[in-house]
């Protein structure tokens, strides 16, 4: 292995530390030091640590550093031990992002980080009771060095990508099923590009495939923030406005557009506080998802502001009744409020409206919903 060798294996580690250290400062910027934000920098420290090691073993084969035994032995030991760090950090992320119950407990918590401990410790007593175990007398590694230094964070990565899929399969909700399933996607792709640079040591896959994995879901996550509400994990009024600009009057499609709010919410608020408003905001946003989740036709469900949602169907069918629809969601609010513990029952308004011709526009269908829920609401204040 030449200069050419050194010169395309660190040009790729430059590359790919620049753009992890980029994600990084713009994450600094732009997020609350939360336990998951703190882990993500943590995780992704720790892989551009392991590029920069990585890359100083490759100028070592290639003849830029003199091949001695403390170089080999010094690079291959930080080489091993930023594999464990990097490994344990992106499933720490993972278990934090994911709310693991075992993250509940602290001797659980430390039970999780031993075999990093137990691995660590292992390597330097097989390298000081027998100092050519996995590095010989040339500076080259031994065969048993790989699955020495693979087996802990491989199992880490194994049971950060399981236990991502089984949220996801456990989930009913679609946007949380995405979430897992996305972040899942970076163990596996960091053990698949790998097990191919293990498979071809000329190629620094692992240094690209990793980067890419990060961006990829910095980028996705990114988009997520911009579209969906924090709370509810609904799409937020951003979303709600792009999504009625690509809506159009069509003789083949009934298109409904309804409001609701929740029901003497603010009494909720003044009496139980802001923490169980919030409860009761994602009480009703389950609520109504799994209500969207009954309805045969397009729907598109979000957090209009405050207390306020917002529905849009698109029928082609055209066999939607939306007197029908208002039964389903009210209907689905009793029933989960009969499971939940609860200090208060609560129910929606509910104000709906049609495109009615090619001269209309949804701007002016939101607008008579709005008006629609009020006097809905007026309506039942009547009838209590």
């Amino acid at each position: 292995m030449g200069f050419d060798y050194f010169v395309f294996y660190t040009e790729a580690s430059i590359i790919c530390v620049l753009i992890l250290s980029m994600l990084l400062i713009s994450d600094r910027s732009s997020s609350t030091r939360q336990e998951k934000q703190l882990w993500f920098t943590r995780a992704v420290v720790a892989f551009i640590l392991y590029f920069i090691s990585d890359a100083c073993w490759a100028a070592m084969l290639s003849g830029l550093f003199p091949r001695i035994r403390f170089f080999a032995v010094f690079f291959n030991f930080t080489n091993f031990i930023l594999m464990h760090l990097m490994s344990y950090g992106l499933f720490t992320f993972i278990a934090v992002s994911e709310k693991m119950p075992f993250r509940n407990s602290l001797k659980k918590t430390h039970l999780a980080a031993m075999p990093v401990f137990l691995s660590i410790v292992s390597f330097l007593i097989a390298y000081f009771s027998r100092p050519y175990f996995w590095i010989n007398a040339d500076n080259e590694l031994n065969i048993l060095y790989f699955p020495f230094m693979f087996i802990v964070p491989g199992s880490y990565m194994v049971f950060s990508f399981v236990f991502s899929v089984q949220n996801a399969l456990r989930s009913t909700n679609k946007e949380e099923k995405k979430r897992y399933l996305l972040i899942g996607s970076i163990p596996l792709g960091v053990i698949a590009f790998g097990m191919i640079q293990v498979v071809m040591l000329n190629a620094p896959t692992l240094c690209f495939g990793s980067t890419i994995m990060w961006l990829w879901f910095y980028i996705q996550n990114t988009q997520a923030m911009v579209s969906v509400d924090d709370l509810t994990n609904l799409n937020n009024r951003r979303q709600i406005n792009r999504y009625m600009e690509q809506l159009h009057f069509s003789p083949d499609t009934s298109v409904y557009i309804m409001m609701m709010d929740i029901n003497r919410f603010k009494k909720i608020n003044d009496t139980y506080g802001h923490a169980e408003g919030d409860r009761a905001l994602i009480f009703v946003s389950d609520a109504l998802r799994k209500a969207c989740d009954q309805i045969r036709a397009s729907v598109f469900l979000g957090r209009y502001g405050g207390d306020e949602f917002t529905v849009i169907i698109q029928d082609p069918e055209k066999q939607i009744r939306p007197e029908e629809i208002c039964e389903i969601f009210h209907r689905t609010i009793d029933e989960k409020s009969r499971e939940t513990s609860l200090p208060y029952l609560p129910d929606i308004s509910i104000g709906y409206d049609r495109l009615r011709d090619e001269s209309d526009t949804a701007s002016a269908c939101l607008q008579r919903a709005d008006r629609n829920l009020y006097i809905d609401k007026k309506a039942q204040r009547k009838a209590r």
